[in-house]
């Protein structure tokens, strides 16, 4: 009888020793399938989370940065404007990146223009919701581009509905033409084709102590044609029936809206931005700042003239979009030489580790628990193996003694050793997967409360408007996307972890087949 009909034999007959064997292999191979399911569903949250944040990335200051307050303070004009068209450009040269442009962003408040609120539809189709809700502001966004297809439009933020984008001639000229929303457009009753003025006014910058004076307040007035209209994501999404995600703008000095959320705010911005060539915002700004020498000398008295040459040069902020957000990380390292003093690259995913830190805890502890498990099983495996052999030990000298080789020994201790194997992780990979289910679950529930003190409650909402990204990301969305399921790369990794484990045991314990001496043990 050759060794693999003796080890289904062994296994058949000896049904007690395999149902020890198969009960320790059960057990571990529950802890192992839990800890590998868990594993695998933080790194696909992960992954998944910033799939939905985009693969975007910037270069400028880091503001939010409490370690550069110091140097921000010592920075001079030149260098808060020394990144040029030229090294964006040279940037924009990177293998990893699908797509760019750069903008010089500004804002105003507006006296003549009616920005649209969002939120205040959102309360009034809510049922027995008499409030008028949304927001009290009047501070309207202004973004230059230079790509004159509009970057907003390839990422699918926005679409287009009437009208017309900007053309070239419009952004090497810096056409008086805009781009703005259908909403925003209908709230002031404006069309493709009309004149619409934007009013910069002096309303806050009065000095206090003549703050109770009637001196009225002025405005720089600047004429623009109105080229096209553009709907954003989500109303798109629902017309096409899909479900929809909410669209986040790219602005980075977005007004504060008292008592509303971030959500709010970016929908607000989402509406109401105004698109128009870099270089209409550039001299839209520079007339503003030469009607406020002349009309309120008063409010540039305390600038000096080295910030006034810096201010007549434009602050560009970049927006890189790469083939990958998997590519991000390259794209940092070779970017980073190319850099002007201070500047830094910022992704879209750089807050996940800051949002995410309950997932990241338990991606640790489920690594932790697969090497602690794994080790364990050895160790277990290889101890009922041995006490086994040593059981059989005369069943195996005659083996040996009859001229079997000690290979084939091993090979029938191999094969009665997976067979139980087998079936106990087969088996443990289901059980296992719901005992991961329950362990994640568990653990979150805990340390929900760390959570509601600011553990997961923050939000990537002001980075994910800073980079463009289309979705507000908040500790809601993680969890969301967080869920514990089958997948082929959690059953192959289970099988070959938990197969490979046995293995190993079983290896070992050859050591004590190769001591064996068959005339010692026949004898004895």
């Amino acid at each position: 009888m050759n060794f693999f009909n003796r080890a289904i034999r062994s296994v058949t007959r000896q049904k007690s020793k395999s149902m020890i064997l198969f009960a320790v292999i059960f057990v571990l191979g529950n802890i192992l399938a839990g800890s590998v399911i868990i594993q695998q569903s933080t790194q696909n949250v992960e992954k998944t989370t910033k799939e939905q944040m985009g693969a975007i990335a910037t270069v400028g200051i880091d503001w939010s940065n409490p370690k550069n307050e110091k140097v921000i303070e010592q920075m001079t004009a030149d260098e808060y404007s020394a990144l040029t068209e030229k090294i964006i450009q040279k940037i924009a040269d990177s293998p990893y990146v699908k797509n760019y442009d750069y903008s010089e962003q500004t804002g105003y408040n507006s006296k003549l223009l009616k920005p649209y609120d969002p939120a205040a539809d959102k309360k009034a189709e809510e049922p027995d919701n008499g409030a008028d809700g949304g927001f009290v502001n009047t501070y309207i966004p202004v973004r230059g581009v230079q790509d004159p297809k509009i970057m907003d439009i390839a990422l699918g933020k926005i679409k287009l509905v009437d009208g017309s984008i900007f053309t070239a001639d419009d952004i090497s000229k810096g056409a008086n033409v805009v781009f703005i929303s259908k909403k925003f457009a209908e709230k002031n009753g404006l069309h493709v084709g009309d004149e619409m003025t934007i009013d910069q006014t002096t309303e806050g910058m009065v000095n206090p102590e003549k703050a109770e004076s009637s001196e009225p307040v002025k405005s720089f007035d600047t004429k623009f044609k109105v080229v096209g209209t553009y709907d954003v994501l989500e109303q798109v999404q629902k017309k096409s029936g899909q479900s929809g995600k909410a669209s986040n703008d790219s602005v980075v000095h977005a007004a504060a809206f008292p008592g509303g959320s971030p959500q709010d705010m970016f929908d607000f911005d989402n509406y109401n931005t105004i698109y128009m060539p870099n270089k209409a915002v550039h001299n839209m700004s520079q007339g503003f700042r030469k009607f406020l020498q002349a009309e309120m000398p008063e409010v540039m008295s305390g600038v000096s003239q080295e910030d006034i040459d810096a201010a007549d040069k434009p602050y560009y902020t970049p927006i890189y979009q790469l083939k990958s957000v998997d590519d991000l990380d390259k794209f940092k390292a070779d970017t980073k030489p190319l850099l002007p003093k201070n500047y830094s690259v910022m992704a879209s995913t750089d807050e996940f580790d800051n949002i995410a830190g309950q997932f990241n805890k338990l991606s640790k502890i489920a690594k932790a628990v697969i090497i602690a498990a794994v080790l364990l099983s050895i160790v277990l495996i290889l101890l009922v193996i041995l006490l086994f052999m040593r059981d059989r030990k005369r069943e195996l000298g005659i083996y040996l003694s009859l001229g079997d080789k000690k290979s084939h020994v091993i090979l029938q201790i191999m094969v009665e050793v997976l067979t139980v194997a087998i079936i106990a992780l087969v088996i443990s990979l289901t059980t296992g997967k719901f005992l991961g289910s329950f362990a994640s679950e568990a653990f979150l529930s805990s340390d929900s409360g760390q959570s509601a003190n600011g553990g997961m409650s923050g939000s990537m909402m002001s980075s994910s408007a800073m980079f463009n990204t289309g979705i507000a990301v908040d500790a809601d969305t993680i969890a969301k996307n967080y869920a514990v399921s089958f997948t082929p790369f959690y059953i192959v990794t289970y099988l070959l972890a938990g197969l490979s484990t046995v293995i190993v045991s079983v290896l070992l314990s050859t050591l004590y087949i190769f001591k064996l001496k068959p005339k010692k043990i026949l004898l004895g």
